[in-house]
């Protein structure tokens, strides 16, 4: 097992997006990986939230890239300088958001103070303009009750088995397989040079059948959550 120093327990600066790649992978990732938006005029607010996720993916490092395809890792070593990016980032996004949140309430107020018989229409606006985030929320977190699973299971892992990174949000443009496979082949080559198990929950059946073609196996607390240990000096197969 390499020491924890070991520069391989990074990812690769290869593999890593770049930043101006963020919009397109946001809007792949939204369309592909969904949930689908619960109406047209919702889908900019999903875009914003995947925008918003792969954002701090990017600043810790994690967010991989491969012509049209993406994925994230979550595990490998974080250097100070990146966490301290991704806090910042994380604050800066929340106060914006309480910010903006906050505008839309107080003009109505404003117009009850100077305008009482506009208020309702004023109040109706902002309910209207606010809807979107936490419909999207909501929507978004009935589709991913597999995350507690998922965390529970690299726990479980790195107590019993040693080094163990989750891999997700895998995705590319449908038009483009062989960046998929060729990301992935680079993903799995480098975790086992590196000696690192995987654990993914696909988010649709075709994911979950090219995981399990690969060599992931369903893992040991739920069939979801899908397993792959390391196999130095076996290269992986490349997904089909």
């Amino acid at each position: 097992m390499p020491h924890p120093t070991d520069p391989t327990t990074r990812i690769p600066s290869a593999l890593r997006a770049r930043w101006s790649d963020l919009p397109r992978l946001s809007g792949l990732a939204a369309r592909r990986l969904g949930p689908p938006p619960l109406h047209p005029c919702t889908r900019p607010t999903a875009w914003g939230m995947w925008l918003f996720a792969l954002t701090l993916h990017q600043a810790g490092g994690g967010l991989l890239a491969y012509g049209s395809a993406t994925a994230t890792v979550t595990g490998p070593r974080i250097t100070w300088p990146r966490r301290t990016a991704q806090a910042a980032l994380f604050l800066t996004g929340c106060t914006l958001l309480g910010c903006w949140l906050n505008l839309l309430w107080t003009l109505p107020a404003l117009t009850a103070a100077h305008l009482p018989g506009a208020s309702p229409l004023a109040y109706l606006t902002a309910a209207i303009a606010t809807a979107p985030l936490p419909l999207e929320t909501a929507n978004l977190m009935l589709h991913a009750r597999h995350r507690r699973a998922v965390r529970d299971t690299v726990r479980h892992l790195r107590h019993h088995h040693g080094r163990w990174w989750e891999a997700a949000n895998l995705a590319a443009d449908e038009s483009d397989p062989v960046s998929a496979g060729r990301l992935i082949h680079a993903c799995l080559a480098h975790a086992d040079t590196a000696r690192v198990g995987l654990v993914a929950a696909p988010a649709t059946a075709g994911l979950h059948r090219t995981y399990r073609r690969l060599g992931f196996q369903p893992g040991p607390l739920d069939p979801r959550v899908l397993i792959r240990h390391p196999r130095p000096g076996h290269p992986p197969a490349a997904s089909r």
